[in-house]
């Protein structure tokens, strides 16, 4: 009779207390939002003699409630028996539906310290019997090593989008999914942006507004794409020309490369066809930030840089949000920086000229880009020899003897726009440029697969 009393005495719902939620799914937002863990209790609040025991020596003091407020979400599943005390059908189908996935052994009463996800940290069965300020303790001791194990999980993110016509992959090293994402997004928003500017297959493109005024007048261009096209025509200079973005001007009616194609043009044709191709008739006017093309018929592209130009810009606006660590990959010519998530140097795979989906060799990087132009993504073999897909701008032939570059440098736009023209000059006049260039380095895979490397790099 007396147990009876004292149960009836503290049978006040648990699911009444103060502060205490009723509804899961609405604790794990709170929980998400405010950065806390959830405290999830069974009870059986009018017959659970521990259950009405752990609610009063602990639940209900001073120092929890305190301590609760600014560490946990508090959420009660109660299982009343009185007919009085009986729950609304919709709570009871939510309270069976925790103790299905949380507890199924029908344990009273049961508590879980549970992540914002619903993950299980600690649980404790029946009454830990523990005085409160112990109890508090032990759950501010796993809330911190939590917290602390948290905050240092890092995870690379990646997300892959067909851009520019190629395949861009964004990887961002963070601790939130959420927000790595939305700033993936930010980089994607960028490199969209960057190919409305540079595409040819746009009509109101300031690219085509170029070519279509070629030979006839001047063409007033912001000034992003004024310092892409005056950055171009200095690569031009360095290149002694084997980079011109005035290769849109070819004649491609010569060149179809797939297997109708059986012999080489006449190398007088082929020199016809390439005549527009001309650097030093890209003219420029700082004053009115305007682009002139000298000759009539003259086109400018950008397949050579812009690539990398796109990856370099997308890395700099994550830079800018704050990703310390990531890459971003446009069909091979990509940047890095930072560190991978276990704290090691990303590693990098250089393309095998003869299986173009592996690797012959890798480089440890952070903070570099790569790029890498090679005969294995479009050629012909004509008697027996093959024929890249990359035009020698000065004879309007294939480039021979070189099956691929790769171009290792701080910036991705400067690693696009050297590979190509390393192929076109060839192994020794190649290799001799980019040993004068500070920061740059250069992998040479010839037609009889003999490696050639510039100064300090290190394969492995």
């Amino acid at each position: 009779m007396r147990l009876f009393s004292v149960i009836f005495a503290y049978a006040v719902l648990l699911m009444n207390i103060s502060g205490w939620e009723n509804d899961f799914e609405i604790a794990q937002k709170k929980a998400e939002a405010e950065h806390k863990f959830i405290l999830l209790n069974f009870s059986g609040s009018d017959w659970c003699g521990p259950c009405i025991r752990l609610k009063k020596d602990v639940f209900e003091s001073e120092s929890f409630a305190t301590f609760s407020s600014e560490n946990l979400v508090l959420v009660n599943a109660d299982f009343p028996r009185l007919k009085k005390n009986q729950l609304s059908k919709e709570q009871q189908k939510k309270n069976d539906k925790l103790a299905d996935k949380y507890n199924s052994q029908g344990i009273f009463p049961f508590t879980l310290l549970l992540n914002a996800k619903g993950k299980i940290i600690k649980s404790w069965e029946g009454n830990p019997g523990l005085l409160t300020e112990q109890f508090i303790s032990q759950i501010k001791s796993i809330i911190d090593t939590e917290t602390e194990t948290c905050s240092t999980i890092k995870i690379a993110y990646r997300k892959v989008m067909k851009l520019m016509g190629n395949r861009f992959e964004i990887t961002v090293v963070s601790e939130d999914e959420a927000n790595a994402y939305e700033k993936i997004d930010k980089a994607i928003a960028e490199i969209s942006r960057i190919e409305k500017l540079l595409t040819t297959f746009s009509d109101d493109s300031q690219t085509n507004l170029i070519n279509r005024n070629a030979g006839i007048k001047p063409v007033k261009v912001d000034k992003e794409m004024f310092d892409i096209i005056n950055r171009s025509i200095r690569i031009s200079e360095i290149t002694q020309g084997a980079f011109d973005i005035s290769y849109g001007s070819i004649d491609k009616r010569l060149w179809n490369f797939d297997k109708n194609m059986t012999e080489l043009p006449d190398p007088v044709i082929a020199k016809k066809s390439v005549h527009l191709i001309n650097y030093k008739n890209i003219l420029l006017n700082e004053k009115k930030c305007s682009v002139y093309l000298k000759e009539k018929g003259m086109r400018i592209g950008f397949g050579g840089i812009g690539k990398g130009y796109a990856a370099e810009r997308a890395k700099i606006i994550l830079q800018k949000i704050g990703v310390e660590s990531g890459i971003v990959n446009a069909s091979g010519d990509l940047c890095a920086w930072g560190l991978q998530p276990d704290g090691e140097e990303w590693t990098i795979g250089i393309a095998d000229p003869n299986a173009a989906r592996t690797s012959f060799s890798y480089l440890s990087v952070s903070n570099a880009a790569i790029a890498t132009s090679g005969n294995y993504e479009k050629f012909i073999t004509i008697d027996g020899k093959r024929y890249s897909h990359t035009i020698d701008p000065k004879t309007g032939l294939p480039v021979t003897g070189i099956k691929s570059v790769t171009i290792i440098s701080p910036n991705a736009e400067i690693a696009d726009a050297m590979a190509t023209p390393v192929m076109i000059m060839g192994i020794k006049v190649g290799l001799d440029l980019v040993n004068q260039l500070k920061g740059i380095e250069c992998i040479i895979v010839d037609d009889n697969d003999k490696i050639y490397t510039s100064k300090n790099i290190n394969l492995h």
